[in-house]
């Protein structure tokens, strides 16, 4: 028998972007709200402790997406992990706040057609949400849910890579998300007193003892149900696999991400044709755009071993870890109040004033894509990708709601990107080359002393291939835009049907150039001013409507 429950609001995907709509919808309506969660709720002390978030990301609390083999990557597969749990990623990942470039956002709006999405427009949501610690007015909040807050326990491996960046010549800053990206220096991040400030914790745990707010996890979506072209339901199972009716009266608006978004669609008759004819899907609205337009940043970890200086290897091991645990658990202090990647750069490699490579600092370094992280001390400079031009698709391997999406991520298919990297790759050296760094590191892990990254050479090439990793970035699988070729409008409805939207990063035209976190959570809450506004409009026409009535001659 299928269990049925109604709402007003269904929200599909507990993610960061689901915990912002969520609190915000229950809060400032008198309207019955569901939030759907395939996870479970974020009870895993790994979630919560900034610098175990690598454990986290090891747990049933997060899952991967794998493409096919990627003819870019010299066919290896490209594996994508996302966060399924309350808070989503924002529950599992390096927990840096950035959120791009005031360009960026203008040309979601001048060039993508995307209106009401400029610098301006977003500027005031970000400042809205956030509760910085340190820094205020005109780029920063100091009121909102998000605490936002310096790295704790700066290692000193990290504060040597700092210095040699700026002896590089990248100049020194303290804001990344101010009036100029272009800088080295320390992330603000949102991790506070040691705890990690997930969408979750910060925006829907105050919210949960709200009478009007449902929270279900362990619930997977299955299908939109539609009623002529307006949606009516969603098909989902419970843990046990039974059926369960969830009838929204007003709005469905998914929330589950680059990956299960467009997924849900597809599943539910919106996508190309060919995708849906293929498994005998009932198309409701044709939209070729659905799963397409995916892209995510690329990098590659400029690596060299330590030789007199320890990094982080074993510190999660034996006496190490007792020690910091128990510095953490009885006097909030040491290693584990940190997140570890505290520092990084956005350097302008090409000279248009414009940052394009992004490099985190750290004092360990992982292993190939997949493989633990090498065996001895050694550190990063990781360049990857800002504003990558190779574009991937998704589409579906069966009907069954279970199974993963057919993914070919393309990760390096445009020369534009490769030659980024490599332009990452000759900066990473010289960081490496200055006083004070240069000192303390010995052989370079990767690319190897055989690999050429002169101007001119391809040497470099099939080394980057091998290496090339996500960054745990995936967008625009749902974009936005005006156009016919878009899935969503720039209110975040799908395009041809009515009662939709999609709220996550899979609506961004153009990835942003920086980290998904802070501009995930703006999306959702923007996605909010919308829903919220079209329901004061509502009960306005309702109003005016009743009264007319009233004073009609009986």
């Amino acid at each position: 028998m299928t269990e049925k429950r109604e709402f007003d609001y269904v929200i599909v995907g507990g993610g960061a972007a689901g915990c912002v709509l969520a609190a915000r919808l229950s809060a400032n309506s008198n309207c019955t709200v569901l939030l759907l969660e395939r996870g479970k709720r974020d009870t895993n002390r790994w979630i919560h402790i900034p610098a175990t978030f690598f454990k986290a990301l090891q747990s049933e609390d997060a899952d991967a997406v794998v493409s096919k083999p990627d003819p870019s990557l010299n066919d290896k597969p490209f594996p994508v992990p996302q966060g399924r749990v309350l808070g989503g990623s924002s529950s599992v990942n390096g927990m840096i706040y950035m959120r791009g470039q005031a360009r960026d956002y203008d040309d979601w709006q001048e060039v993508h057609g995307c209106d009401g999405w400029s610098y301006k427009d977003v500027l005031l949501v970000f400042k809205r949400q956030e509760n910085n610690q340190r820094l205020g007015d005109p780029y920063h909040g100091t009121n909102g849910p998000l605490i936002v807050a310096d790295p704790a326990t700066p290692h000193r491996v990290t504060a040597a890579i700092v210095d040699a960046a700026v002896s590089a010549g990248i100049p020194a800053t303290d804001d990344f998300n101010g009036e100029h990206q272009v800088g080295a220096g320390w992330y603000q991040v949102t991790a506070y007193q040691g705890q990690r400030q997930s969408a979750a914790h910060c925006f829907l745990q105050p919210a949960l003892q709200r009478e009007n707010l449902t929270v279900l996890t362990g619930h997977m979506a299955c299908r939109i149900v539609f009623n002529g072209r307006r949606v009516s339901a969603v098909e989902a199972k419970d843990e046990q696999g039974n059926d369960v009716l969830l009838t929204a009266r007003r709005e469905i608006v998914l929330s589950a991400g680059s990956f299960h978004s467009p997924l849900l669609l597809m599943l539910s008759g919106v996508g190309p044709r060919d995708e849906l004819d293929r498994h005998g899907i009932t198309i409701v609205q044709q939209s070729e755009q659905v799963g397409r337009n995916y892209q995510d940043h690329v990098g590659v970890p400029v690596t060299r071993r330590l030789k007199d200086v320890k990094g982080l290897h074993g510190a999660d091991r034996g006496f190490a870890a007792l020690r910091h645990g128990l510095d953490y658990f009885a006097f909030r202090r040491g290693l584990l109040m940190s997140n570890l990647l505290q520092a990084g750069a956005c350097a302008d490699t090409t000279g248009d004033g414009r940052a394009d490579v992004q490099y985190n600092f750290a004092p360990f370094a992982p292993g190939l894509p997949g493989q633990p992280p090498l065996p001895f001390h050694a550190v990063q400079v990781h360049p990857m990708t800002m504003r990558p031009e190779s574009r991937g698709r998704l589409g579906l391997q069966s009907k069954d709601p279970g199974a993963a999406p057919k993914f070919d991520s393309a990760a390096l298919s445009s020369a534009t990107d490769l030659d980024t990297l490599r332009r990452g790759v000759r900066l990473a050296r010289e960081i490496y080359a200055q006083p004070g760094l240069r000192d303390w590191v010995g052989e370079e892990i990767w690319p190897g002393r055989d690999v050429s990254s002169v101007a001119g050479s391809n040497s470099l090439d099939n080394a980057i291939r091998e290496q090339a990793r996500t960054i745990f970035h995936p967008s625009g699988t749902c974009r936005m835009g005006l156009s016919a070729d878009s899935v969503v409008d720039s209110q975040l409805r799908v395009h041809g049907v009515e009662g939709l939207r999609v709220a996550d990063c899979s609506v961004m035209p153009a990835l942003v150039s920086g980290n998904t976190n802070a501009p995930t959570m703006m999306i959702a809450d923007r996605a909010a001013d919308f829903i919220l506004a079209d329901n004061s409009t509502e009960a306005r026409r309702v109003s005016e409507a009743l009264s007319t009535d009233t004073r009609s001659p009986r």
